[in-house]
């Protein structure tokens, strides 16, 4: 009996959609007046992101934001 709880709890909550959008833009302000430009690569982990604004040397300002759909 308790394996088939088991396996019914475990269908239900497995036919739920999993929503996990972990995708960052890294995005350079050259200006104060101008809009944000986003680097042409996404970046799947924010650590990633971070990294490689740190080696990005621009005068203006850099960012790491998360893309949302």
């Amino acid at each position: 009996m308790k394996v088939n709880c088991f396996t019914l709890l475990l269908m239900i909550v497995l036919s739920f959609p999993i929503k996990a959008n972990n995708d960052f833009n890294l995005l350079i302000k050259p200006c104060r007046d101008c809009g944000w430009i986003a680097y042409p690569e996404v970046f799947k982990l924010r650590e990633n992101c971070e990294i490689a604004r740190q080696g990005i040397f621009v005068s203006g300002m850099t960012r790491c934001a998360r893309i949302y759909e």
